[in-house]
This record gives structure tokens, sequence and C-alpha cells, in this order.
């Protein structure tokens, strides 16, 4: 008996589905929409980037070490793959009989243009994650001031149903932006884990490539 009750406590909104919920939402519902749709494109674009540039910093090692071996010159000129370890790697083999200082500035300059290819977009939905939760605050408090203006024209005769539209569209802006903020959020700290870990990875590599040479990159 319980059980029934609750369902029909929660029937009323069976017969809604997204997109009535989004034309219930307002006005503010369109720019919610329009960043759902960058994040969602970023977060395709930044997981296909990253799946495609995954690495095992022993095989990349393992990829490298021939490259450095005696008579391997004629190797140098081998295509890079999106492996971004072996990028560094083939970039330091390339000044590896250059003066210490010279190299480091090489590398450095490589390994910032790679950590900034794997950062693009990454920003943007670091900005959405916080700027969507706002505009659903925003859409909200409009909900509300539409509520109390409708209790206001009704004087005493005002029904709860004259002012429920409004908080009705104001709850609904907040839960579509805390919907797009909180993938948007975790998304985010998965990419920035990656790029910090891609940058202690580089800076491993380059420790075993200077034993292996017996020089040091400043």
């Amino acid at each position: 008996m319980l059980r029934g009750d609750l369902y029909r406590l929660h029937s009323p909104m069976d017969g809604l589905n997204l997109i009535e919920l989004f034309g219930r939402g307002g006005f503010i519902m369109w720019p919610l929409l329009v960043l759902g749709i960058l994040a969602m494109a970023a977060m395709v674009d930044r997981f296909v980037f990253f799946k495609a540039r995954a690495y095992e910093v022993p095989k990349t090692l393992d990829r490298l070490q021939p490259l450095f071996e005696s008579d391997a010159g004629s190797r140098g000129g081998e295509e890079v793959p999106k492996d971004p370890l072996f990028a560094i790697g083939a970039a330091y083999y390339k000044d590896r009989d250059a003066p210490a200082g010279q190299r480091a500035g090489v590398l450095r300059r490589r390994a910032r243009a790679l950590l900034q290819e794997h950062e693009a977009r990454v920003r943007l939905l670091a900005t959405i994650a916080s700027l969507s939760p706002l505009i659903g605050l925003l859409g909200t408090v409009w909900g509300m001031v539409q509520a109390f203006y409708q209790i206001e024209a009704g004087g005493d005769q005002v029904r709860p149903s004259d002012f429920a539209g409004g908080i009705w569209e104001g709850l609904l802006t907040t839960v579509f932006g805390l919907a797009i903020a909180i993938p948007s959020l975790a998304a985010v700290r998965i990419f920035e884990g990656r790029i910090e870990r891609l940058a202690n990875d580089m800076n491993d590599v380059i420790s075993h490539l200077d034993e292996w040479t017996g020089q040091r990159t400043e």
C-alpha cells in the first residue's frame, strides 16, 4: 500500500520528458543548453585526444633505447608517433650533442608545447563548470522574482498555483545548471591529473636519457 502511495506521489512527473522540462525552465535554459553542448563537445574531444596519446613509461623507454645506441644515427629521422614521451625523447636525441643549457631550453619548449596541446579545452571545461551553476542560480532568483510579483499582484486573492510556476522555473534552471557543472568538473579533475602525470613522466624520461648518455640536462 505504501509503495503504491509513493508511486502516485511521483506520478505527475512521469508524463514530462526532457524537452517539456526544458520549456518549463524559461529563457535561462538556452544559455545552459549552449554550455551543455560545449561541455559535451570538449569532454569528447579531450577523451579522444588522451586516448590516442596513451603511453606507458617502460614501453616508451624501450622504444627510445635503440635511438641512442651506437650507429643509430640513421634512425634519428623517424616519424615521431603520438606518444608525447617519445616526442620528448626524439627532441633530446636531436640535441644530444648540444651544450646542456641549450638542450634544456629545447626540451622545455617542446614539453611546454606538448602540455599546451593536452591542456586545450580543459580551461573551457573549468569555466563551464564554474559558470553553469551561477546561471542556474540566476534562473532560480528570476523565478522567485516572478513568484513574489504574482503574490503582490494577487493581493488577498493569491493562490499557490499563481506563483508555483515561477518557483518551478527557478528550480529547473538550478537542476540543469548542476547537471552540466558536475560532470564538467569531474572531467576537469581527470584531465588535470593526466596532465600533471605527463609532466612528471617527461622529467623521468629526461632523467633516464641523461643516464644513458652520461650527460646532465639543466
